[in-house]
């Protein structure tokens, strides 16, 4: 009984390990190949675009000047828009002398997501646009949706800019660096955003499915109108929801794969867990969307596919392969220090043998990573690469851990969600009241 058990969950394991090595193998080939094309041609983009920046914030006083005052240095042009959230600090009073036009939500309409948040900038500046009697092409407006700690890399605007050339692209987002990568936990962070999860999202430049994330976050105002009056919604992964939204309305998504958003990592297990067990049940609730992906005429089969796996990934993929992960290692150990010989349908494998087959398919995707990593940094040199590769695997146990925590607040009929907890990098500096805002948000005028 046991001996079938084991063999079943091996199986799994087995086909999984294949999947994800296949998949491996094609994120690496053709997110490179989309790098070295970005690097090579960076595009300038089309006279007339006009940039709006959103930043929802609760309680960021200790990070949104510094974010506002760059984006102004930056992009002086652009119009930024931050909504304090029913904030209990002073992040009004800084975003307004750093510049931005500052909207304020009261309780108990306030504090009810970042999706209502920026929805609610939105409706402001379309309020604004009408009230200034401006007539703006909503294909040359382009709406970027920041975190309150994020700072964008110098050439970040024109790169993204340029991407938006192509009339169907509706969406680009920036790969996400790491900033306060001197401990461990945030280097491993900027390691699986930075070499993990922008080689595969480069990977999805290719068919037109690249993810939106709530940082670095570009779209064009046409096709927020496409989705409606309120674009984002008040799912626990807003972005994510909207990018399948977007999809589903026949607009590509695209990447500005050369440049960069940066953004704190979390500094505490405990406070990186809580993130991801938002991440992964706002996730989880949108796989629900895959249907129809493929119910929706018009759409590529190509699109379809890829974002149906990536939407089923933490429940059908990350899940189970945490369960026989764990067992096949633990199974494993035990031979190890009682047999030389391992069971497997019938057939009696060397331990040894064994060992060499499940640190090939289960090391060396991670390990590559690592050092394609140390590529893309000069901050890394190849045995601290190879090191994060082998540490990469068993990191993921926090993921899997935050995937079965999401899965049981789904079961239970949780949906509250936790601010993450910003690290101080600049004094806040003394600033002078923020007068009461109007409903109507203005848009700063090209220079």
């Amino acid at each position: 009984m046991f001996g079938t058990l084991f063999n079943a969950v091996m199986a799994v394991a087995l086909v999984l390990l294949a999947w994800g090595f296949a998949q491996f193998v094609l994120w690496y080939r053709w997110g490179f190949e989309e790098l070295r094309e970005a690097e090579r041609h960076a595009g300038q983009p089309n006279a007339g675009y006009r940039l709006v920046v959103l930043i929802a914030c609760l309680d960021e006083e200790e990070v949104i000047g510094a974010t506002v005052a760059a984006i102004r240095a930056g992009t002086p042009e652009a119009t930024v828009i931050v909504v304090d959230d029913a904030s209990e600090d002073r992040t009004a009073e800084v975003a307004a002398a750093a510049g931005a036009t500052v909207l304020r939500r009261r309780l108990p309409e306030a504090r009810q997501g970042k999706g209502p948040a920026l929805n609610f900038a939105y409706r402001s500046l379309l309020a604004g646009l009408a009230g200034q009697g401006l007539t703006v092409n909503p294909d040359e407006l382009i709406v970027c949706v920041m975190d309150a700690d994020g700072r964008l890399s110098p050439g970040a605007i024109p790169a993204v800019l340029s991407r938006f050339n192509r009339p169907e692209v509706g969406g680009v987002q920036l790969p996400v660096r790491i900033r306060n990568r001197r401990t461990f936990l945030a280097r491993m962070q900027d390691f699986e955003f930075w070499g993990m999860s922008a080689i595969a999202q480069m990977a999805r430049i290719r068919t037109r499915s690249v993810s939106l994330g709530g940082n670095g976050q570009f779209t064009r105002l046409a096709a927020l109108k496409s989705v409606g009056d309120a674009p984002w919604s008040d799912a626990l992964t807003e972005d994510l929801d909207l990018g399948v939204e977007l999809t589903l309305r026949g607009w590509d998504l695209d990447m500005a794969a050369a440049e960069w958003v940066s953004q704190q990592g979390v500094e505490k297990v405990r406070a990186l867990v809580r993130q991801r067990t938002r991440w992964y049940q706002g996730h989880m609730r949108c796989a629900g969307k895959a249907r129809l992906l493929w119910e929706t005429p018009g759409i590529d089969r190509r699109t379809a596919l890829e974002t149906t796996l990536y939407l089923i990934t933490p429940a059908f993929v990350m899940l189970p392969w945490s369960v026989a992960f764990t067992a096949g290692l633990v199974y494993f150990a035990y031979n190890l220090i009682v047999h030389r010989m391992m069971p497997f349908d019938g057939v009696g494998v060397h331990t040894y043998y064994y060992a060499v087959f499940w640190y090939m398919l289960t090391f060396l995707p991670p390990v590559v990573l690592g050092l394609l990593y140390a590529r893309r940094t000069e901050e890394e040199n190849v045995v601290s690469a190879v090191l994060k590769g082998h540490v990469q695997v068993f990191y993921a146990y926090l993921n899997m851990a935050a995937g079965w925590r999401a899965l049981g607040r789904i079961v239970l009929g949780r949906n509250g969600w936790a601010k993450t907890a910003r690290v101080v990098e600049t004094p806040v500096a003394e600033a002078p009241p923020v007068p009461e805002p109007s409903e109507a948000a203005p848009l700063r005028r090209a220079a």
